[in-house]
């Protein structure tokens, strides 16, 4: 892969999920990134700081609102779903 190449998501999930391991989140509040550490495990700060520029911000805030409006996607249609079986449910105890 040439430095020019653009990183695939594979690679950020894995940053992500390493930082996550150091208890370290990145998440979108109010339209922006934010980064959060609670407790976060100082052993593993150099590699994931080093990690976060090389990625850089915008590739990590990019993968998370994918991933963020993926999950709310999933949500909807589970909810959907949810009020379609509830729906049937109605039409099956009218009918018995």
């Amino acid at each position: 892969m040439a430095y020019s190449d653009p990183m695939p998501d594979a690679y950020v999930a894995e940053f992500l999920d390493l930082a996550r391991s150091a208890n370290v989140t990145f998440d979108i509040t109010g339209d922006r990134l934010h980064m959060r550490m609670i407790r976060p495990n100082w052993a593993m700060w150099a590699p994931i700081r080093h990690l976060l520029d090389e990625i850089g911000h915008e590739r990590i805030e990019a993968f998370v609102r994918r991933e963020v409006a993926a999950r709310q996607a999933v949500e909807s249609w589970n909810e959907a779903s949810v009020e379609r079986l509830k729906g049937a449910a109605e039409v099956m105890r009218e009918g018995v």
